[in-house]
C-alpha cells in the first residue's frame, strides 16, 4: 500500500499532468482566466509543457516512494504558493498551498509514526 505522502505527490503528479494537457489543448482559456495579453501565449504553452513534464516525475516519485524528492517539493512547493499570490493567481496558489501543506502534514505523520516504531523495538 502506497504511503500517505506518496499518495499526496500521485495526486499533485497527476492533477499537474492533466492541467498541462489543458493549457496545450486550450491556451486561450488560460490566457483569459490568468488575465494574461495574448503576447504570452507562448508562454503559456511552454508552462503547460513543463506541467505536462512535472505531473510525469510526480508520479514516478510517488510510485518509488522517493522520499528524497517528496521532502524537497514542500519548501519549492510553498515558494511557488506565495509567488501565484503576489501574482494575483489565487485559485493556482492554493493548489499548491494546499498540496505542500498536505504533503508536509503525511510527511511529519509517517516521520512520527516510524519514529514511535523504532522506539518499541
Amino acid at each position: 500500500m502506497p504511503s500517505y505522502t506518496s499518495t499526496t505527490i500521485l495526486g499533485f503528479g497527476i492533477t499537474s499532468f492533466f492541467t498541462g494537457g489543458y493549457t496545450l489543448v486550450f491556451p486561450s482559456a488560460i490566457l483569459s482566466t490568468l488575465s494574461l495579453p495574448e503576447s504570452a501565449l507562448p508562454a503559456v504553452r511552454g508552462n503547460g509543457l513543463a506541467a505536462i513534464a512535472m505531473g510525469i516525475y510526480y508520479t514516478l516519485a510517488s510510485i518509488q516512494e522517493n522520499r528524497a524528492f517528496f521532502k524537497a517539493t514542500v519548501p519549492m512547493r510553498l515558494l511557488t504558493t506565495t509567488v501565484f499570490w503576489m501574482q494575483g493567481w489565487k485559485a493556482a496558489s492554493l493548489w499548491e498551498g494546499i498540496g505542500a501543506g498536505l504533503t508536509g502534514l503525511a510527511l511529519l505523520i509517517e516521520w512520527n509514526s516510524d519514529r514511535e516504531k523504532k522506539r518499541r523495538e
